[in-house]
């Protein structure tokens, strides 16, 4: 009886993560408007940029109907202001637009073996922006709840599989098929605020052994792409990455769009 108690794993435990932009490269500027004889800044106020991330949260759990949510930061008047081609800031505070999900449960293997534990999938969708006079909140505020809607009626309707391996094709395959409804269904936005372009950042709330089994492939799965056609807004997705809660993990993306290139490095760790 000993020996067989010892092998009853503990509950999960509760945990918060946050997902958050570190810092940003103006590697072209989006403003830039420059006269082809003396080059000579002509841009109104000027050829420098404030870039931002409007980022889309969302968090749902495997065959738990209903428990998608999605959510919009987009502290944008906090922008880095003046910002010059070449030059790189550290960003702080709500210039970060940092994403957290709370209560989190993250699952070993042995924790799937009790039904009553659901595995977890969380992720940002995040847009490259470049502050002008008005912002795409609106916009944000419809592609979320279009999102929530997906994710509904993707992971939150699915199963786990047997195989453990097979735990990221499962998330990937409904992932996309979230995108796809997306796509079909977002309502037509005017476009405020530029973008540049969109990643895609998911996370899979596993720990231990599970969570070695989700990143040795994750080693072998390309960023996420996804074109989004005739739209503007919400952006096509052109890169991005994953991770378990297993340890932090940070990620460097270019984003190149509206005549602009900036680079961000974002992070994900346990707060």
């Amino acid at each position: 009886m000993g020996v067989a108690a010892s092998c009853v794993p503990q509950a999960p435990t509760t945990e918060s993560w946050t997902f958050r932009a570190n810092s940003v490269t103006v590697n072209d500027s989006q403003d830039e408007i420059r006269d082809p004889f003396f080059d000579l800044c002509i841009a109104i106020p000027s050829c420098e940029d404030e870039p931002y991330t409007l980022n889309i949260g969302f968090r749902v759990k495997i065959g738990v109907a209903g428990s998608a949510d999605a959510f919009v930061v987009n502290n944008r008047t906090d922008a880095p202001e003046n910002v010059g081609e070449g030059v790189t800031v550290n960003l702080t505070g709500n210039s970060q637009n940092a994403v957290t999900w709370n209560g989190i449960k993250p699952l070993d293997v042995l924790d799937l073996l009790n039904s009553s534990n659901k595995l977890e999938v969380v992720g940002v969708y995040t847009w490259a922006s470049e502050e002008d006079t008005i912002g795409n909140g609106l916009a944000a505020d419809g592609v979320a709840g279009v999102l929530e809607d997906a994710l509904n009626a993707t992971l939150a309707a699915g199963s786990l599989p047997s195989d453990a391996s097979l735990i990221l094709d499962l998330v990937l395959d409904n992932i996309l098929g979230a995108l796809g409804l997306l796509a079909q269904n977002v309502p037509l936005f005017g476009l405020g605020d530029d973008v540049l372009g969109g990643a895609l950042y998911i996370g899979i709330g596993a720990k231990g052994d599970l969570a070695n089994i989700i990143n040795s492939a994750i080693g072998n799965t390309p960023p996420i792409t996804f074109a989004i056609p005739l739209l503007d807004l919400p952006p096509d997705i052109v890169g991005g990455g994953f991770f378990t809660m297993k340890n932090s993990k940070t990620f460097t993306q270019t984003f190149s769009g509206a005549g602009g290139t900036h680079s961000y490095n974002f992070g994900v760790s346990k707060n």
